[in-house]
């Protein structure tokens, strides 16, 4: 009988061939680049890789068209909006930071060192989801995809991507609870000094790993080995990229933060920021306080008795102005409790607001926050992991960490 039949949403092929030339149906194998999905107006997605590359500014609006692409910010905005495989039921297009996910892909899209003398997005997504499976999971493995974590913040999904950026707020013992500030360590089993990452080898078709070390820690340690699957990953400089990340956090990023704060504070701070902490115990030596009265190029302090105003080894002023946002300005000299800049503040800064002053002798430590609690007497904890800005270019290029 010869008769039609349709396959609505299915992608299929007819292979017509003589059985004698088999004992068996044999397998088959076949390249596919999935389904199309809306991406930002002003992208374009290049044929070979499915890297998108963008021109002018996005205004937040998607294309009608769909189109084939591997950047894993837009396939997860797909996933969670599309009704018929995703969690549109559940969730509209306007209940997501459309702007967030933008960010997130034009990081995703930046051409890195793949490791073999070319280029290569710094993420990429090729996988093929074809069993069900629950909704969280499958949101954490497409973040984990590209270093990213989603929550909930003012009724819509936004995504928080770990890559470079400036921090967010400022904290010293001035604005955080009496307990001030509580640091904790990983045990030395969790720190591996050998991980191989599994990916799926194109050429070979195949799973194959990419093992990366630390050598001196090996050494000092001894060979602590872990095996992780870099999901949807079909390229082995990612695969050592993830490793080499990997590496890096469970070697140096040891320490973890935790502290209470007020209200104010606790409704801006969300997962994902750095932070910046200036702790006198730590230190010291106290670098920051609450501000007195201030102008955009000089700020007067709270306390001159126990503050530690050192105005050599180019120190610096970091203030958090009225509309929540961090300035770092050069100090051009220091009088009494009269801290001035040698240039502007885009504002003035508030009163009682925060200020820290550092040099390349005494420091701030930064912190990537992990997670941001409130509690029943309208304070908020939040814990914090130890945050190295130049892990990004020693992962991706090999530079050298600053001391």
């Amino acid at each position: 009988i010869d008769e039609q039949r349709p396959y609505p949403d299915i992608a299929h092929v007819a292979l017509r061939f003589d059985s004698e030339q088999f004992s068996s149906v044999p397998g088959r194998m076949y390249k596919v680049r999935g389904v199309k999905i809306k991406i930002p107006h002003n992208g374009t997605v290049e044929a070979a890789t499915g890297r998108i590359t963008y021109s002018g500014t996005f205004n937040g609006t998607l294309t009608t068209t769909t189109h084939w692409t591997s950047d894993p910010a837009w396939i997860l905005f797909d996933l969670l909006t599309n009704t018929r495989y995703g969690l549109g039921d559940h969730i509209t297009e306007s209940q997501l930071d459309k702007f967030a996910f933008y960010s997130a892909s034009v990081y995703c899209s930046t051409l890195v060192d793949d490791g073999l003398g070319g280029q290569e997005p710094r993420f990429s997504c090729n996988t093929i989801l074809q069993t069900r499976q629950d909704a969280y999971e499958v949101i954490n493995a497409l973040t984990s995809v590209m270093r990213a974590i989603t929550f909930w913040n003012a009724g819509s999904l936004t995504l928080s991507q770990d890559r470079p950026t400036d921090p967010s707020y400022l904290f010293n013992l001035s604005n955080v609870t009496e307990q001030g500030f509580t640091y904790s360590g990983t045990s030395l089993k969790t720190r591996s000094t050998m991980i191989s990452v599994s990916y799926f080898d194109m050429e070979n078709q195949e799973l194959d790993f990419e093992t990366v070390e630390d050598t001196t820690a090996k050494t000092k340690y001894g060979a602590l080995h872990k095996k992780v699957t870099g999901f949807a990953c079909t390229s082995r400089g990612q695969a050592a990229r993830l490793g080499r990340f990997m590496l890096f956090e469970e070697q140096n990023s040891t320490e973890t933060i935790s502290f209470t704060t007020g209200l104010a504070e606790g409704v801006i701070i969300r997962p994902g920021q750095v932070i910046e902490v200036s702790d006198p115990v730590r230190a010291g030596a106290r670098r920051g306080g609450r501000i007195k009265s201030a102008t955009t190029t000089a700020i007067t302090v709270d306390d001159t008795a126990d503050t530690d105003l050192d105005a050599t080894n180019s120190p610096t002023l970091s203030v958090i102005l009225s509309d929540g946002s961090v300035e770092t300005r050069d100090v051009s000299g220091i009088s009494g409790a009269v801290i001035t800049v040698s240039s502007a503040f885009s504002s003035a800064p508030n009163a009682n607001s925060i200020w820290i002053l550092s040099n390349t002798t005494l420091q701030t430590t930064t912190w990537r926050v992990i997670s941001v609690t409130e509690n029943d007497d309208s304070t908020y904890s939040i814990t914090a992991l130890e945050h190295n800005e130049s892990k990004y270019a020693f992962v991706e290029d090999g530079t050298a960490l600053p001391v």
